[in-house]
């Protein structure tokens, strides 16, 4: 055995004894759940962490889009903000995202995750609330940097709850439902939007920026008392439920948690290849998610809707991508590595929606609404990379620094996107969905790359491995051991 696998080794045994010190004495290398069994553990798993990532995802949508609600409404105008000036607003909440992002990474491997998504949680309520006592074009911008700061814990810590507690059968599934969150709040924040656009002791938009941060604040002490950190402290789960529920997701090879930052695994994690080709796909696609964001419902107003209209409309938007999103989660989970193809369906659609609305004419209004709603099919990507990432990555480190990576590209894309809107080709900006369709192109075509790539790996390893007799004391549960997917020559990518 080689000095590198001998230190991988013990340094495994390591962390496989600090797990099971926590579910004490316990022995989990050769036992098997029955199919009745693993099937109970999940409904429980399902029941209690599915909605609570559900509900937290929908307070960070709503957040969000509070400034594209807020854009129609008198917030441009009260607040003398020019079209430049606008999508610095957008842009600038990511800038602040992205630049929490490698800390907040930190924070997961020393602190508990859910903790920290709590904090997140009730810090961006109090920011959100503030929005409203803004009174410049400054203010807005310094509210919306540190939200951006703030909110930055969301997307990775459910990334690393779904890897720590489902197979990597199940986590494409589970990454689109905790997704729907965002769906739903497309249609709850349209209706609640459209409710407080009619308040006249306020201005609108700051009861939208009250209402949306007192129900954020609300919600951040139900995280406190319901999402567990790891499976080794969940209260739903009796003590031998616990064992069971790490020893269901033993095949994944990809780790629980681990408390010890090392810097190996970072640097490995920045030499990746795959996850940078999913860096390009996430950047590319969150350049067009920018515009949308930022200008999606000044575009729609621009068909020739009315404000209020405007806000219903968009609902109908939501309902196309919570299609995109069940066909791509439920296909890529009962077909076996069809992931990859489902993310180049969705950005084939996009590219098709983003033509419609440049190139049809004014007069068709719905024509051009149905190209917004087939624009949309590229957020059902986003599920789908956190599951490639979470189903290929091993080594709590590893996995923390691939999801800072993929967010910092969602920072970067959201940054840049609202500046390919110019202000003077409004509400059509036809520049901007062409800049959407190149983006989209560039991405479809990274999809394949990605493919061949990861099929090409397998391909080498099954080489490799089949030259191998592992030994005895290497056929330990490696799931328990905090070791990464190139440390572990048995894992296979999926794809």
């Amino acid at each position: 055995m080689s000095l590198t696998k001998q230190t991988s080794s013990i340094s495994g045994r390591k962390e496989k004894d600090q797990v099971l010190q926590e579910l004490g004495d316990v022995t989990i290398v050769g036992q098997v759940l029955s199919p009745e069994e693993d099937r109970r553990i999940l409904r429980q798993i399902d029941m209690k962490l599915l909605p609570v990532m559900a509900i937290s995802y929908l307070f960070q949508f709503l957040d969000k889009a509070a400034l594209g609600y807020t854009a129609i409404m008198t917030l441009r105008t009260d607040l003398d903000i020019s079209g430049s000036e606008y999508s610095w607003a957008s842009g600038i909440y990511y800038i602040g995202y992205l630049g929490a992002a490698y800390p907040v990474g930190w924070l997961f491997v020393r602190l508990p995750v859910a903790k920290v998504i709590f904090g997140s949680i009730l810090i961006w309520g109090v920011i959100l609330m503030l929005t409203s006592v803004c009174v410049n074009t400054g203010g807005l911008l310094a509210n919306r940097f540190f939200l951006g700061t703030a909110e930055s814990a969301v997307g990775p810590g459910l990334t690393l709850i779904v890897a720590m507690w489902y197979k990597r059968s199940e986590q494409p599934l589970r990454h689109g439902a905790w997704f729907m969150g965002n769906v739903v709040a497309g249609i709850f924040g349209g209706v609640v939007a459209y409710g407080v656009g009619h308040v006249e002791s306020i201005a609108p938009w700051k009861a939208v920026f009250l209402v949306f941060g007192a129900l954020t604040i609300v919600w951040s002490v139900a995280v406190f008392f319901f999402l567990p950190d790891t499976p080794m402290s969940a209260p739903f789960l009796k003590p031998e439920d616990r064992f069971k529920a790490i020893l269901r997701v033993q095949e994944n090879m990809t780790g629980i948690k681990n408390n010890t930052w090392k810097r190996s695994q970072s640097i490995e994690a920045l030499l990746d290849i795959k996850l940078w080709l999913l860096f390009i796909i996430q950047l590319a696609q969150q350049i067009a998610n920018g515009g949308v964001q930022g200008f999606g419902s000044i575009v729609i107003k621009g068909f020739g809707f009315s404000t209020l209209n405007t806000l219903l409309v968009q609902m109908i938007g939501q309902v196309f991508q919570l299609v995109f999103v069940l066909i791509c989660t439920a296909g890529s989970t009962f077909l076996s590595n069809t992931r990859t193809f489902f993310m180049a369906w969705n950005l084939g659609c996009a590219i098709v929606g983003a033509a419609m609305i440049r190139q049809i004419n004014n007069e068709n209004i719905w024509a051009r609404f149905m190209g917004y709603c087939l624009n949309i099919a590229y957020s059902a990507n986003f599920p789908m990379i956190l599951a490639m990432v979470s189903g290929n990555v091993g080594g709590f480190t590893k996995k923390s620094t691939a999801n800072a990576m993929i967010f910092i590209a969602y920072c970067a894309g959201n940054i840049i996107g609202p500046h390919l809107f110019f202000d003077d080709e409004a509400p059509s900006y036809p520049s901007g969905f062409l800049s959407m369709m190149v983006c989209y192109g560039f991405a479809f075509v990274a999809c394949f790359a990605l493919r061949f790539y990861l099929v090409w790996e397998n391909r080498r390893r099954d080489r490799t491995s089949s030259r191998e007799v592992l030994s005895e004391e290497e056929e330990v549960n490696v799931n328990l051991a905090d070791m990464t997917d190139k440390e572990m020559v048995r894992f296979r990518y999926v794809y």
